[in-house]
């Protein structure tokens, strides 16, 4: 399956479909436990990850079906601009949500750092709509950043909420380091690596 740079014209897309994608994940379920609230808020909220992250995004081609933002090292994280446009709109759109909503970003990334202090490649998200899930999509979406990570023979770092995804991390080369709870009674949160 060949994957393609995200074009910034199916960004809306591409929100839409992690939208699906991760709508039952602990992680949203237990910020926005309401199922018609959580539908309506994780396209806007996946669209301004795209906006505020400084990643390079893989997706499908064709029909977006999938998506995986990969963070090289040395990269700022975060682009000033959207990220400020962020800090107004976030708290207005998530309500009492937010204070958990931080908590968390801060909580995992604190793991991540414990995880792996030194340059590596990030995964910083990996989504496949559920209509092609188990074909071959999130793995195809993988390859960008693993083959780069090796190219620079530096580690490959995730976190995940979801156990059941493990295994399909660890057939990828990726070991379980760390985890944790996160605070406020968030999900349990694993960071992975895969050595170079």
């Amino acid at each position: 399956m060949d994957v393609v740079r995200l074009d910034d014209s199916r960004l809306d897309e591409a929100s839409a479909m992690l939208a699906r994608a991760f709508h039952d994940d602990p992680a949203w379920v237990w910020l926005i436990p309401d199922d018609e609230r959580r539908q309506r808020l994780l396209p806007w909220l996946f669209r301004v990850g795209f906006d505020v992250t400084a990643a390079d995004v893989w997706t499908t081609v064709g029909v977006v079906r999938g998506a995986a933002r990969w963070l090289p090292p040395g990269r700022p994280p975060m682009r000033v601009g959207p990220t400020l446009k962020a800090l107004v709109t976030t708290p207005l759109k998530l309500g009492p949500a937010v204070a958990p909503f931080l908590a968390y970003g801060r909580s995992v990334e604190a793991l991540r750092a414990q995880a792996m202090p030194d340059p590596h490649w990030y995964l910083a998200g990996i989504g496949v709509d559920p209509s092609a899930q188990r074909r071959g999509v999130g793995a195809a979406l993988l390859q960008p950043g693993l083959t780069a990570a090796a190219r620079a023979a530096l580690p490959a770092v995730l976190l995940t909420n979801n156990e059941a995804n493990l295994p399909f991390y660890e057939r990828h080369g990726f070991e379980i380091v760390r985890e944790d709870n996160t605070p406020k009674g968030g999900p349990h949160a694993w960071a992975m690596v895969k050595p170079p």
